[in-house]
C-alpha cells in the first residue's frame, strides 16, 4: 500500500512538472503579439486571467496639490544640514542587518537621491526654497558617492544606492536641461553610477542582487532578483535617453535576458535567482509578486518591448488594484516577508513608484483609469506630517516612503490634469 501511495504521489508530482515545462515551453515559441499594432483586447495575454475592478473618479486637483505640498514642507522641515535626508537613528525595536559602515550611507544616499525624485516631480519644485534644497542633495551625494563601496560579504546594498541617485541625476539634468550649469556636475554623478553599476552585476547569470550567499568575490557573486535587475535597467535606459552614457553590452545582454526568464506564464515574476525552481510558492504567485511585476514589465518594455504585450502589461496593474489589500496587510510590519504571501512593507511604495513612472507607455484610453487608482490610494495614505512610509528602517523610512510616494502621486496628477490646469490653479 505504502509502495502504491508513494508511486501515485511520485507520478502527480511529474505531471506537475510536465505541465508546467509544457507551458513554458509554448510561452517560449508562441510569436510574439506588438501591442502598439493591436488592440488591448488582442493582445498576447497571461494564463491566469484577472477580475478588474471598477474604476474610480479621481480626487479633485486642489486635493492633489495640498497632498504634495504637504509632502513637501515636511521634506523641507527635516532635511540634514550637509542637505541629505535621514539617518541611522533606531526607530521601533527591530531593524534589519546593515553593516557599518557602507550600510547606513548607503540608505542615507539612497533615501536622499529618492527625496531629489521626488521634489523635482512636484508640482512645487521651481520655488526658490525647494530648487535650494534639492541642490544642497545633489551636492551632498556628489561628495559622498564617490566612496560608498560594498562593505560587506553578505550585503551588496551599494547597489540600491547607485540606482536610485542614478535616478535623481537623469531626472534633474532632464528638468533643467544640458544649457544648465549643474548639467555637468550631474553627468559625472550619473557617470560614475554607471561605472559602479557595471562592476557590481552579479558574477552568476547576470542581473544585479543585494545578498550574496557565497563568500566575497571581486564581482560579486549575489543572489540576484528579478525587481532589482529592473530597477538598475529603467534607470540605464534613463542614463542612455539623458546623457549618453551606457552600461557595457555584456552586462546589459546578461541582464535583460536574465530578468525575462523569471517571467512565468501566468505573468508573474519570481523573487531571485533560486526562486525559479519554486514558481509555486506564495511570494512568487500573483499576491507575492504585484509590486514587482509593474518595474519588471515596464523594464521589458523599454528594452525589449516584442516581449510583452501592453495587455500584459495592462493586465499587471489590474492585478495590482484588485489584489492590493495583500500587500496593504504588510504595511508597517517590521519583518521582512511576515506577511500573507511572503509580502514584505517596502514592497508597497516601491511598487508604487514604478507604476507613477510607467503612466506615460499606457495607451490614452487607460491612463486615467490607472492614474486616479494610483494617485487616489497614495492620497488616503499620506501620514498627518505629510510623509508616507512602509516599512520601518532605522530613520530612513519617512524620507524614502515620501520620495517615492511623492514621485508617484505628481505622474497620477500630470496624467489627470494637464500641467497647464496646475499652474493655473497654484
Amino acid at each position: 500500500m505504502m509502495r502504491f501511495v508513494s508511486c501515485l504521489v511520485y507520478s502527480l508530482i511529474l505531471g506537475c512538472l510536465a505541465s508546467f515545462q509544457q507551458a513554458w515551453a509554448k510561452r517560449e515559441s508562441a510569436p510574439d503579439v506588438v501591442a502598439k499594432d493591436l488592440p488591448i483586447a488582442e493582445g498576447k495575454a497571461d494564463t491566469i486571467s484577472i477580475d478588474k475592478i471598477p474604476d474610480k473618479k479621481p480626487e479633485s486637483l486642489e486635493t492633489f496639490l495640498s497632498t504634495e505640498k504637504k509632502a513637501v514642507d515636511f521634506l523641507l522641515k527635516n532635511q540634514n544640514k550637509d542637505g541629505s535626508w535621514g539617518d541611522h537613528r533606531v526607530i521601533g525595536t527591530w531593524n534589519i542587518l546593515c553593516p557599518y559602515p557602507d550600510g547606513p550611507l548607503t540608505f542615507r544616499t539612497a533615501s536622499t537621491a529618492l527625496c531629489i525624485v521626488g521634489l523635482n516631480a512636484c508640482s512645487r519644485r521651481d520655488e526658490p526654497q525647494v530648487v535650494k534644497a534639492m541642490e544642497r542633495a545633489e551636492d551632498f551625494l556628489v561628495k559622498v558617492m564617490p566612496r560608498l563601496k560594498r562593505g560587506h560579504e553578505l550585503c551588496i546594498y551599494n547597489i540600491w544606492a547607485h540606482t536610485y541617485v542614478l535616478d535623481a541625476m537623469c531626472m534633474r539634468a532632464s528638468y533643467l536641461g544640458d544649457k544648465h550649469p549643474r548639467y555637468a556636475l550631474l553627468k559625472k554623478c550619473a557617470a560614475d553610477q554607471i561605472e559602479m553599476l557595471e562592476k557590481t552585476a552579479s558574477a552568476r547569470p547576470g542581473g544585479w542582487g543585494y545578498l550574496s550567499y557565497t563568500g566575497y568575490s571581486v564581482r560579486p557573486a549575489t543572489e540576484p532578483t528579478s525587481f532589482l535587475t529592473a530597477s538598475v535597467l529603467i534607470s540605464a535606459k534613463m542614463a542612455e535617453d539623458c546623457f549618453g552614457l551606457k552600461l557595457s553590452d555584456k552586462v546589459f545582454s546578461r541582464a535583460l535576458r536574465f530578468l525575462k526568464g523569471q517571467r512565468t506564464p501566468a505573468g508573474t515574476y519570481v523573487y531571485s535567482l533560486s526562486h525559479e525552481f519554486y514558481p509555486g510558492r506564495p511570494i512568487n504567485r500573483h499576491t507575492g509578486s504585484l509590486s514587482r511585476t509593474p518595474s519588471c514589465d515596464y523594464a521589458i518594455e523599454l528594452w525589449s518591448p516584442d516581449d510583452i504585450s501592453m495587455r500584459q502589461f495592462v493586465d499587471g496593474l489590474d492585478r495590482l488594484w484588485s489584489r492590493i489589500g495583500w500587500v496593504t496587510m504588510s504595511l508597517h510590519k517590521p519583518k521582512p516577508h511576515e506577511s500573507f504571501a511572503q509580502n514584505s512593507g517596502y514592497f508597497f511604495y516601491y511598487g508604487y513608484y514604478y507604476v507613477g513612472m510607467s503612466l506615460h507607455i499606457l495607451p490614452k484610453e487607460f491612463i486615467a483609469r490607472h492614474a486616479a487608482m494610483l494617485g487616489n490610494d497614495i492620497i488616503a495614505r499620506q501620514c498627518t506630517d505629510g510623509s508616507w512610509w512602509d516599512y520601518p528602517l532605522y530613520n530612513y523610512h519617512k524620507f524614502y516612503g515620501t520620495g517615492y510616494a511623492l514621485y508617484a502621486l505628481a505622474k497620477a496628477r500630470e496624467a489627470l490634469y494637464p500641467p497647464s490646469a496646475a499652474e493655473s490653479e497654484k
